[in-house]
This record gives C-alpha cells, sequence and structure tokens, in this order.
C-alpha cells in the first residue's frame, strides 16, 4: 500500500510534467500578439491597400492557425526590428540570424536560407563580345593553334620542297616554304580547301591525310574553346572575388553585397534598390548584380521586361527566422507549429510560388 506523501509527490510530478507538455502545444496566455513586418520581396510584401503577403506572412498564417493565436501586423523599419521587439512587437517576422543578434534577441526555427548570387544579362551585347576578344584564354588558344599550324606546315614543307616546286619549293626562301606550308594547313584544317596547294608526294599525302583526320577533331575541340572563351560559358560557376573584378558591377546600397564589394575593393555601382540594380544591367550599363538570389527572382520574375540569368554562388549564404525577446515563452510553442508547417509538401509549394528555380513566362 502507497503511503499518503508518496503518493502525493507522485500526482504532483505527473502534474507538472502534463503541465509542461501542455505549454509546448499551447499558447501562451496573450489576447493579441503584435507581429512586426517590413517590406521585403519575397518574404514580406504589402499592397497599395497595406495588405501584406510573401513567403514569411504566409508561413506566420499557417502557425498563427495551429496556434489559434489572435495577431495583428504592425509595420516597422527594418533597422528597427531589435530594438522593436523590446516594446513594441511580440514577433519579428524576417531576421537574419546572425552571432551579433543572437547577443540581443531569440530566434525561431531557420525557416529559409538564401544564397548570394549574381544575375547578369542572358545575351552578350557587341561591346561585351568585342571586349572578350581580348581575353587572354582567347589569345592563348589562338597561339596554340598557331604553334600547331606552324609544325603541321613545316613538316609537308620539308617533305615535299624537292618534289613540289610550284607550292612549297622552288626559288622560295624557308621561311616562305614555311609560311605555305603554315596556310596550307590552315585552310586543310578548316575544310576550305582552296586547292592552291597541295602535296604530291606519297609521304606528304600521308601526312595530309592523317592531318585532315586530326584536323577534325581538334577543330571540334578549339572551336567549342574558342566559344566559350569569346561567349563565356553560362554552365560554369562563377569564381569569387577573381571573376568579379573582371565585370562591371551594381549592388544595392548599404546591402551585404555592397559592403563585401567595398571590402575586396572591386569597383560598383551603387543604386537605391535591387529593382534599379537588375534595369541597368538590362540597359547595359552594367555586367552584373550582386544580391540575395531569391530576392532577384522574385524581382525578376514579376517583371515582364526584365530577362536575367541569376547564377547563385559559394559565398555568406543568409539564414532567416523569426525573432522573438530574449526568455519568451513564445518561442517553444511557436517552434514546435513551425516544424508541423514546414514538413508540410503545402509549404514546398509556398516556396516554389514566389522563388521558383526558373523563370515562369
Amino acid at each position: 500500500m502507497l503511503k499518503p506523501g508518496f503518493l502525493f509527490l507522485f500526482l504532483f510530478a505527473v502534474f507538472l510534467s502534463t503541465n509542461s507538455f501542455a505549454q509546448i502545444d499551447s499558447l501562451p496566455k496573450k489576447e493579441n500578439l503584435v507581429v512586426g513586418v517590413y517590406s521585403q520581396p519575397p518574404y514580406m510584401i504589402a499592397d497599395d491597400k497595406g495588405n501584406w503577403d510573401g513567403i514569411s506572412i504566409r508561413l506566420w498564417r499557417a502557425v498563427a492557425d495551429r496556434l489559434d493565436a489572435k495577431y495583428q501586423l504592425k509595420e516597422i523599419s527594418r533597422d528597427s526590428a531589435v530594438t522593436a521587439l523590446a516594446n513594441q512587437v511580440d514577433v519579428v517576422l524576417l531576421k537574419d540570424v546572425t552571432a551579433d543578434a543572437e547577443e540581443q534577441i531569440d530566434f525561431s526555427h531557420i525557416y529559409h536560407k538564401a544564397e548570394m548570387g549574381v544575375a547578369s544579362s542572358q545575351s552578350m551585347s557587341l561591346s561585351s563580345i568585342a571586349k572578350a576578344f581580348f581575353n587572354k584564354r582567347f589569345w592563348y588558344i589562338a597561339g596554340m593553334l598557331s604553334v600547331l599550324l606552324l609544325i603541321v606546315g613545316s613538316i609537308i614543307y620539308f617533305i615535299e620542297r624537292g618534289s613540289n616546286e610550284d607550292n612549297f619549293g622552288g626559288e622560295r626562301s624557308v621561311v616562305r616554304g614555311i609560311g605555305s606550308g603554315f596556310w596550307w594547313a590552315g585552310v586543310t584544317m578548316t575544310t576550305i580547301g582552296y586547292g592552291d596547294k597541295s602535296p604530291v608526294t606519297f609521304w606528304g599525302r600521308a601526312v595530309a591525310l592523317i592531318w585532315m583526320l586530326v584536323a577534325m577533331a581538334v577543330t571540334a575541340v578549339l572551336t567549342a574553346s574558342l566559344v566559350s572563351a569569346v561567349m563565356g560559358n553560362s554552365s560554369s560557376k562563377i569564381n569569387i572575388p577573381e571573376d568579379l573584378r573582371d565585370m562591371k558591377m551594381v549592388a544595392v546600397q548599404s546591402s551585404f553585397a555592397a559592403d563585401y564589394l567595398q571590402k575586396e575593393r572591386i569597383p560598383f555601382k551603387e543604386v537605391e534598390n535591387i529593382s534599379e540594380a537588375l534595369k541597368t544591367v538590362r540597359d547595359q550599363k552594367a555586367d552584373a548584380v550582386l544580391n540575395n538570389v531569391p530576392v532577384m527572382r522574385y524581382t525578376i520574375n514579376n517583371d515582364p521586361d526584365l530577362s536575367l540569368k541569376v547564377q547563385p554562388i559559394n559565398m555568406d549564404p543568409h539564414y532567416y527566422a523569426f525573432g522573438l525577446a530574449q526568455g519568451d515563452s513564445l518561442r517553444e510553442p511557436l517552434n514546435l507549429a513551425m516544424l508541423k508547417v514546414m514538413n508540410s509538401s503545402l509549404w514546398q509549394q509556398e516556396l516554389e510560388r514566389y522563388v521558383p528555380e526558373k523563370k515562369k513566362r
């Protein structure tokens, strides 16, 4: 038989355990939560009538429904998000998860990762193509090709000069004779075949046949390499910061991208917003924009006049979460509700809606 004191302690422990679990699934008693928002497409978007939408807004609505929470949205400035949690709002819907911010506020679970990226034109202008001809890679390839043609031309000259005076020998000097061989190797490789020069000896024709077969492979490889050097390879990753130094860059003022370019001493044009930055590239006044990938994709997808490609780069990803005051009891039930929402297929659909991988037309 259990002693009354032991039974009391047992029931009290069960009560505490049950109550603690209940706190995780229920919202702390607050009549009306004040939720801080600010314009940051595609996370928080306000229309002309003051209605809010976006990735963060939709996640919050789903979480609030699960918690059966009443709330009101309050617009704040982005720079005052931390101080607003002290006395104005209960939750801020979008905040970069950083070590400095963690010292001042608490964060919910991370709900989105945003990579940095480069937006550039899908087509090259004439000036860009002309500029590409001064690319070191182009001249390196052209130089190697010239050496190869010189070797083949020299071989055919020394084989043919005694038996084929009209084309390679005769009164020609060695330099002019090798020049004739160089010309022949070039027109043979490109399959132009003017017919003004051709070998007549057995070994000359044997070398010519071998060169024709080799030239087909050489032409294919060199054509791809030259096109890549001149036109650029859209599938290759941009090397940071080396490739940016050769590009005319634009960035939004006071953004991470602007700070990064300044730190790396990369010249760039500073503009007020991302829309203006992308239009600068569209109008060929700059080569590329450095900014947040989801922000650029959303802006491009919603502007029919913008036709730019966005390439993510491996540099300083940003992690976004809800911000709360330190020690706020709302954090645990909020995190639980967030996990349930983010593990659903509907959440993935919402992400695809606002930041699809490719531009929709």
